[in-house]
């Protein structure tokens, strides 16, 4: 008796452990735009229809996840006008090139507690983020790149789909520390908004 009673638990775990690990985690693919300010704004005034994120979360608890995130945000535009470069100013088609890549440990909190529902939250995010920028003028090209440190607050609705699916949609803050590495002032900070749409495994 003892040992059908083993074999019944045994079974009844192993059947129940898939049903939870599902809600554990959830890793997605999220699309990203970007939209510029502060100083991003200054050096291109256009919305950053390149973007892209991946991102992972523990969800083991009812009301609290943490996870990492690797992402980029990408904006770009060619135009007419003077530049001023550290050598002078020139005058003539210009093209400019800004991406951002953070790499970011991150935790929220849900609202309510069921994972099947729909959940909103608040969270953020914390690490390092590289930042290239870039100008050409004709054939003359200058980059600059730099490693900052990035602080991302975000609000968001989680929500699960279909076949153990689960997506997320997230308003995100981009606050990076200054460096004087960039073109422009002595001191830079390219702050941005990114609005993220996804779906993944949970």
């Amino acid at each position: 008796m003892k040992r059908v009673m083993l074999i019944s638990l045994a079974c009844a775990t192993a059947l129940v452990s898939p049903a939870r690990a599902q809600h554990h985690y959830l890793s997605a693919l999220e699309y990203s735009v970007g939209i510029p300010i502060g100083d991003t704004h200054e050096f291109l005034p256009v919305g950053g229809w390149s973007g892209g994120v991946w991102e992972s979360r523990y969800m083991d608890h009812p009301h609290t996840s943490i996870g990492f995130l690797a992402g980029f945000n990408e904006f770009w535009r060619r135009r007419n006008g003077t530049f001023e470069f550290p050598s002078g100013a020139a005058t003539g088609d210009q093209y400019r090139h800004l991406i951002m890549m953070p790499l970011l440990f991150t935790g929220a909190w849900y609202f309510n507690e069921n994972r099947d529902d729909p959940r909103w939250y608040v969270g953020g995010g914390a690490g390092p983020q590289y930042t290239e920028q870039e100008i050409q003028l004709g054939l003359n090209r200058q980059t600059q790149s730099n490693w900052n440190v990035v602080i991302v607050p975000e609000v968001g609705l989680a929500f699960s789909a279909w076949y153990g699916t689960g997506g997320i949609l997230a308003l995100r803050y981009h606050l990076p520390s200054e460096s004087g590495a960039f073109f422009g002032r002595s001191d830079q900070r390219f702050q941005y908004f990114s609005l993220s749409f996804g779906l993944g495994y949970r």
